[in-house]
């Protein structure tokens, strides 16, 4: 057999000391990750759990958040149910009063300072307002009160704010989900915060807050074109008057409700209908007065949708203002078309299924000047466009005990949104045994409906709902719970 050359020695020796060190390395990487994965916070249902996409997640039977080894953060229910909740999730624990931020977070001080901290923090829900950046785009909001200039928007305790790329904002707590359009200043303290612009406000002193870990929001502030309108002033009225006759036969046949009826003679505005004034008459006001329609936001629920909408019209120009609701509306896919009371300001869409996405168009029908013929023509426009989902069934299905041959359970839902009639059904190794009806004043109850049903023999059982009616249709729902004996 061939010596090995002092070379080859030390050359074999070096490969084993790299063995041992990548062994070495490899060792202290998993203990490292078994450490980070042992970072726990247990969930119950007093809690409310927000991922980082701003999606809510289903606490209602308990689980418990987990770190893994990535610094992603996972919920796990106690059924065993898995969800991603990113690198910034949040929870609030109503009981205890207090909101606790996993992963880096950006606390933005009075002075416009910046305090960054990125280990699990618990925030106590105080007189003390703060203000945190969780990541691009994404802001948390601490304060007792906040609220837009108008209160159209008014949240207290805490708000969750997720920017899209044009500006538009989503505002998230335990009882707000609402998705804006159009930009929105947010106020709580001494604090202004210009969603759009990522602009923060503090006594005067102005933050830029894309400067905080960057930004991609690609809002431009649009700039203003001044219009100029020309007209004939005695064409103009003459036009006018043939004009109001036109679109009183329109809205007719098209079954429209009209908010005044106004025609013109010797340059005085007659007035019909909801407008009035004091002598029954105004002069024309020749002055071009601004006017606008704009959808404000909508705030979900389970089967309806209040959306929140602004008309100004000083010179009653808007013939009618309607909202386009496209989606499931009466279990039947359709656009509905709904006339507005333009001087009202919100409006409740109903008849939605739950978790279900749903466009809504804001419009408007007024008379404009034909710019080939100077003639006067109704113009049908969509000013606004907004998407939104509403929100998923809650109930909570309780298997509390199994004793002598049953199994007793509890089912409970909320009345904003409880079934009208349905049944708990027993499934033992996939065939239906058995089932009870669903009483419903004790379902909706604080205690809940409770109940039981026999146990024939050992296998997989499933307790079902079913034959389920809501507002008079029959509706499926994937409501379920399995055990083993």
């Amino acid at each position: 057999m061939r010596k090995l050359s002092i070379k080859n020695k030390f050359l074999i020796g070096m490969f084993i000391v790299i063995v041992l060190v990548i062994i070495l390395i490899l060792l202290y990487s998993v203990k490292l990750v078994g450490t980070r994965s042992n970072e726990v916070y247990q969930v119950n249902n007093n809690t409310v759990l927000f991922a980082s996409d701003s999606n809510l997640i289903d606490t209602k039977g308990g689980g418990k958040v987990e770190k893994n080894w990535d610094n992603v953060y996972r919920y796990v229910s106690d059924d065993n149910t898995t969800y991603d909740l990113g690198t910034s999730p949040i929870i609030y624990d109503s009981v205890k009063e207090k909101i606790t931020v996993f992963g880096e977070k950006y606390q933005i001080l009075k002075d416009g300072s910046v305090l960054k901290n990125s280990e699990q923090g618990e925030i106590e829900l105080t007189s003390k307002s703060m203000f945190y950046k969780l990541d691009d785009r994404v802001y948390l909001i601490v304060s007792q009160e906040i609220y837009t200039a108008d209160k159209s928007v008014y949240a207290n305790k805490y708000l969750l704010v997720y920017v899209d790329k044009q500006g538009n904002a989503s505002l998230l707590n335990d009882s707000i989900n609402l998705k804006t359009i159009n930009p929105m200043n947010l106020i709580f303290d001494n604090y202004t915060f210009d969603i759009a612009l990522e602009r923060l406000i503090v006594n005067d002193v102005s933050i830029d807050l894309k400067s905080i870990i960057g930004s991609t929001n690609e809002y431009v502030v649009p700039e203003k074109v001044e219009e100029k309108f020309n007209f004939d002033e005695k064409e103009l009225l003459e036009s006018y008057n043939k004009l109001v006759g036109d679109f009183n036969q329109y809205a007719k046949n098209n079954n429209l409700s009209l908010a005044s009826n106004n025609q013109v003679s010797n340059n005085q505005v007659i007035v019909n209908g909801n407008a009035s004034s004091s002598n029954g008459n105004s002069t024309v006001n020749k002055t071009n007065i601004t006017k606008r329609v704009s959808l404000r936001g909508a705030i979900t629920n389970t089967s309806y949708i209040d959306v929140t909408y602004v008309v100004v019209d000083p010179e009653d120009k808007y013939q009618a203002v309607y909202l386009l609701v496209t989606g499931n509306v009466n279990d039947t896919m359709t656009t509905e078309k709904i006339i507005l009371d333009k001087y009202q300001s919100t409006y409740r869409i109903t008849g939605l299924s739950p978790n279900n996405e749903y466009t809504i168009s804001l419009g408007y029908i007024e008379v404009v000047e034909n710019e080939n013929n100077g003639k006067k023509e109704l113009v049908d426009n969509i000013e606004d466009i907004i998407n939104v989902r509403t929100q998923k069934i809650s109930y909570n299905l309780e298997i509390k005990k199994i004793s002598g041959g049953y199994v007793y359970f509890n089912f409970k839902m909320p009345s904003i949104y409880a079934f009208e009639q349905a049944e708990i059904a027993l499934y033992i190794n996939g065939e239906r045994s058995s089932s009870v009806p669903i009483n419903y004043n004790e379902m909706i109850s604080d205690k809940g409906f409770d109940s039981r049903l026999r146990l024939e023999y050992n296998g997989i059982y499933e307790l079902k709902v079913e034959n389920i009616k809501y507002n008079g249709h029959s509706e499926t729902h994937d409501i379920g719970k399995k055990f083993i004996l």
